[in-house]
């Protein structure tokens, strides 16, 4: 069966209150899932001092869904190839 492929470039602005981490950790009393606004509350990574969980704990929850809901963005190239 044959696949496509679809590579692209660019950048997203994420609207803060839609986008959504998610959570790396072993911690099971960190919050597993949260909105881009709780992400930027947290300190970027781990100070002396500072207590986590911290923003280098959680990664992006759904690129498409980052995608979907931006408040702007651009795109510097889209190809799709079939691949056999």
């Amino acid at each position: 069966m044959a696949k496509i492929i679809v590579e692209f470039s660019g950048w997203v602005e994420c609207d803060s209150d839609k986008v959504e981490f998610v959570y790396l950790g072993m911690d099971e009393s960190v919050k597993a899932c949260i909105t881009g606004s709780e992400w930027l509350a947290l300190t970027p990574t781990e100070d002396e001092g500072t207590i986590g969980p911290y923003r280098d704990d959680y990664t992006l929850e759904s690129c498409v869904d980052a995608q979907a809901t931006a408040l702007d963005g651009s795109y510097e190239g889209i190809f799709i190839e079939v691949e056999e």
